[in-house]
């Protein structure tokens, strides 16, 4: 492409120029510069920002407030201003990384695309998943990261290691320990027993997830059993439905 010197600028940023050649007199686009009182352009001057990076790392993009860069290993920042993400061969762990080609952020977390010193190219969503926070209750799958980031985040899994899932027609004993067969994190002990041989139902319940609540299994299938207090129960429906009288505010239901 050939260089044109712009010395004095007449017409500022025009686009009406659709024939001809390049003008000397006026800008067709300007990034990054002005147009000083002499018609001259200027370089716009920028920010200036020192950070120090770990040896070792790749790359760098600003992302949340911080500037990240990346690492085959756990590696402490020396610079509050800078978080590095941990980045792994998909099988040698110990390989690092060669290159970052692609480092932006996509649907709330940062696309990256590094190739590892073998030739290696792979792509990776680096999901940071929420804070840890103490006496906090999490469910297997949950992703967790260390309140100083370590570059690491950890997905939450029970230890199910001996305990029974439940299963139906089950002879139950006192203290039993059962466990759901969709893992929710708890476990559960049986505490009282009714009938000469106590067994699981046919159903599986619907485990409570809140502490002090208890589940009754009933062996007619009918799951858990709460006491009935009111059989008259009003239901709110939308505004938009109408009876046949005009009305739709509630319903009251006998059950």
């Amino acid at each position: 492409m050939r260089s044109q010197a712009l010395t004095a600028v007449k017409a500022g940023i025009t686009r009406l120029r659709d024939k001809g050649g390049a003008s000397a007199d006026s800008l067709f686009d300007l990034l990054n510069g002005y147009v000083t009182a002499a018609r001259t352009i200027a370089c716009r001057p920028g920010s200036r920002i020192h950070v120090d990076l770990p040896p070792g790392t790749k790359g760098l993009v600003w992302f949340q407030g911080v500037f990240v860069a990346f690492s085959h290993l756990v590696t402490v920042s020396p610079d509050p201003a800078v978080e590095i993400e941990v980045i792994r061969h998909p099988t040698i762990d110990a390989m690092p990384i060669k290159d970052i080609h692609f480092a932006l952020p996509f649907l709330g977390y940062l696309y990256v695309v590094a190739e590892f010193e073998d030739g290696l190219v792979r792509h990776y969503w680096l999901e940071k998943g929420e804070i840890w926070q103490p006496n906090h209750v999490y469910v297997p799958g949950t992703l967790v990261r260390p309140t100083n980031g370590n570059g690491m985040a950890y997905r939450v899994e029970s230890n199910r290691a001996g305990l029974t899932p439940w299963s139906p027609n089950v002879a139950r004993a006192m203290g039993d320990v059962v466990v759901p067969t969709v893992d929710n994190g708890y476990s559960y002990v049986v505490t009282e027993l009714t009938g000469d041989s106590p067994r699981s139902g046919t159903i599986e319940p619907t485990w409570p997830t809140n502490t002090g609540e208890t589940v009754v299994e009933d062996v007619n299938g009918q799951g858990t059993v709460d006491p009935i207090e009111d059989t008259t129960t009003n239901t709110t429906v939308p505004p938009s439905v109408k009876d046949r009288y005009g009305s739709g505010s509630s319903s009251t239901e006998v059950v």
